[in-house]
C-alpha cells in the first residue's frame, strides 16, 4: 500500500491540522476538473476513508 502526504484543512472554519502521512486506497482522476483524486485512510476516525485532491504542489483533503 502507498502513503501519501495530505495537507488537512476544514475551509469552512479556516483551519489547518497540518500534513498528515496516510494510506492511499485508490487513486482517480476527477471528471469534472481532470486532477488526481486519491482515496486515503482518514488519520482522525471521523470517517473510513477521505478523498484527498491534488491542488498546486501537493495533495489536500478538505474536512468541509
Amino acid at each position: 500500500m502507498q502513503e501519501l502526504n495530505v495537507q488537512f484543512l476544514n475551509r469552512g472554519y479556516d483551519t489547518d491540522y497540518g500534513i498528515k502521512t496516510v494510506k492511499m486506497i485508490s487513486l482517480n482522476v476527477c471528471e469534472f476538473t481532470g486532477r488526481p483524486q486519491a482515496k486515503v485512510e482518514s488519520p482522525f476516525g471521523i470517517a473510513d476513508t477521505l478523498v484527498a485532491s491534488f491542488e498546486g504542489q501537493g495533495w489536500v483533503c478538505d474536512l468541509d
